[in-house]
């Protein structure tokens, strides 16, 4: 069975992501339920990550990944030979090992008991600077689906604020939501980097292929919102480009797709219930439209409302605050209500930026496009890459937190 899967891993490689994802669904489909189960946990790394297989089982291959590195890690700490990323990376893995949550079931003796949910990955890259897909509630029975593409400066280190995020958005939208974080791409780690498309055109073929494989482990009436934050909207951006499969498309504080893209006509794919974008006053990622013309200017999109009269939002990292109008917007678009969600006025950033009669955001996008830029992004992300260093946990916290996990693993986790 393990050259069968072999086999086909070499077959769909290269196939279109429709007809790659569909041979991998009937390949598992045609297994026994135990001897699928067997391949996940005697070749965890090629089942994890594999688009279009069962997600119960890339949840159990993701897990045995994911406990591998946490030991091999921790013998290293133990051994005094860890460097300074591996204490952080051991850190990172213990509190993946955290469950999610608990919930009721009953045991042998029919008893009520609270047992632990495990969380759920579809993909857990530990090596480097490290990726995973998360997944929170049931992508089987879920009536909509909203999957978040995070920006730059997401490692495995810095991404649990994503999930964090995730979940407040899932509150949003209501019950019968399902929400994934996709960090399945090496994000651009500061401004440098974030200066470059390099990272969005290797991330959009493979959100193209993780977009058609959860259609087919998806109900057939599930209504998936795919939605971009920062860089992350460059890379949706290109992934709608190459027609990536969604119902809804939400951009949000986006530097631009690319200089030839000026309208949503050119982007947007065949069957798209809706393409929103969000840009709030001020926001200064927007206005230098790195990658080319801001999204929320496009004269056929339709622009979401940010503010109401209690939260006001401003700059480049609120429009998912709690209360805001621009997060009240995020849940309506989630679960469907599209009818309630309010548009922003098309005012322009000239509009938005006036200090003292004069507009800074002009400035901003020269500065931003000009060689200036280079050096001014090289010196923030050094004094970046310091901070780093000295938030390093010690030695002695790292194996205290690895001890707890442990204990809590268990043999099914």
């Amino acid at each position: 069975m393990s050259e069968d899967l072999d086999a086909l891993i070499l077959r769909v490689r290269d196939l279109p992501h429709d007809r790659a994802v569909a041979e991998v669904d009937a390949f598992f489909g045609s297994l026994p339920a135990e001897t699928a189960r067997a391949l996940a946990e005697s070749r965890p790394e090629q089942v994890g990550p594999l688009e279009g297989a069962p997600p119960e089982l890339r949840y159990r291959a993701n897990h045995l990944i994911l406990v591998a590195a946490h030991q091999r890690l921790h013998a290293l700490v133990e051994s005094r030979d860890a460097t300074l990323a591996q204490r952080r990376r051991l850190a990172t893995l213990t509190a993946m090992l955290q469950p999610a949550g608990k919930r009721l079931d009953v045991d042998a003796d029919g008893n009520r008991v609270a047992v632990d949910v495990p969380r759920q990955f579809l993909l857990v890259d530990p090596e480097g600077q490290g990726r995973m897909i998360e997944v929170q509630g049931d992508l089987r029975k879920a009536r909509n689906i909203a999957v978040l593409v995070p920006g730059m400066n997401n490692d495995l280190e810095r991404v649990r604020s994503q999930s964090v995020r995730t979940k407040e958005i899932g509150e949003e939208a209501g019950p019968g939501t399902a929400m994934v974080v996709w960090l399945g791409y090496h994000a651009p780690l500061g401004l440098t980097e974030g200066r470059s498309t390099e990272s969005s055109r290797a991330a959009a073929p493979l959100l193209c292929r993780f977009q058609e494989g959860l259609a087919v482990v998806s109900a057939p009436d599930a209504k998936v919102t795919l939605i971009g934050n920062s860089y992350g909207a460059q890379v949706v951006g290109r992934a709608m480009l190459e027609g990536a499969r969604a119902h809804r498309y939400l951009l949000t504080g986006s530097p631009g797709v690319d200089p030839g893209i000026t309208s949503a006509a050119q982007m947007t794919p065949p069957g798209t219930e809706l393409f929103a974008v969000a840009r709030s006053r001020g926001d200064y990622v927007s206005y230098a439209e790195q990658h080319g013309p801001d999204p929320a200017s496009f004269p056929d999109v339709v622009r979401i409302e940010t503010d109401n009269p209690q939260v006001q939002i401003t700059g480049h990292v609120s429009y998912f605050d709690k209360n805001s109008e621009s997060m009240t917007n995020v849940g309506r678009i989630v679960r469907g209500d599209l009818d309630a969600v309010t548009l922003a006025a098309r005012t322009t950033p000239e509009e938005e930026t006036r200090l003292l009669g004069t507009s800074w955001s002009g400035p901003l996008r020269t500065l931003g496009q000009s060689k200036a830029a280079v050096p001014i992004s090289k010196a923030f992300d050094g004094l970046a890459a310091l901070r780093t260093v000295a938030s390093t946990p010690s030695r002695k916290t790292v194996l205290e937190g690895a001890r707890r996990a442990r204990t809590q693993e268990g043999p099914e986790r």
